[in-house]
C-alpha cells in the first residue's frame, strides 16, 4: 500500500458509513412524519384527500433538506443524495402501493423519484460548495 492509498481508503469507509447513516435517517424520516398516516379525511361535500397533511409533508422535506447538507457538508453530495432519495421514494413507493387499490401510485412514484434526486442534489451538491469537507 503506498501513501496515496490509506487517504482514499478511509474515505472510502468514511463515504460507506455516511451513505448508511444517511440512508436510516432518511427512512426514519419517512416514518415519522408519513409511514404512520392511513387516515383519508372525507369533505362535507364527499370528496376525500389525504391521508397527509401539509404540516407532515413540510416536515418531511425539511429534515430532507438537513439530510441533503448534511451529505454535502460531510464531502458526499452524490452518494448522500443517492441514499437519502433513494430510501425515500422506496419507503413512500412501497407505502402507497400497500395502500392504494388504484394503481396510481406508480405515477406518483415515477414522478416522486426524479423530484427527489433534484432536490436533494441540488441542496448537497450547493452545501458541499460551501464549506464541505475536502476530504
Amino acid at each position: 500500500m503506498t501513501k496515496g492509498e490509506a487517504p482514499r481508503t478511509r474515505r472510502g469507509a468514511t463515504g460507506v458509513r455516511t451513505g448508511v447513516i444517511l440512508a436510516v435517517a432518511s427512512a426514519v424520516n419517512y416514518l415519522a412524519w408519513l409511514g404512520w398516516d392511513r387516515q383519508r379525511d372525507v369533505a362535507p361535500d364527499g370528496s376525500v384527500s389525504g391521508p397527509y397533511q401539509a404540516w407532515q409533508v413540510a416536515g418531511l422535506v425539511i429534515v430532507l433538506g438537513i439530510l441533503a447538507v448534511v451529505a454535502g457538508r460531510r464531502g458526499h453530495p452524490v452518494l448522500g443524495t443517492a441514499a437519502v432519495a433513494v430510501v425515500t421514494w422506496l419507503a413512500w413507493s412501497v407505502d402507497a402501493a400497500l395502500s392504494d387499490d388504484s394503481g396510481l401510485w406508480v405515477v406518483g412514484s415515477l414522478l416522486l423519484l426524479p423530484a427527489l434526486l433534484l432536490g436533494v442534489g441540488l441542496v448537497a451538491f450547493l452545501a458541499s460548495r460551501r464549506g464541505g469537507a475536502a476530504g
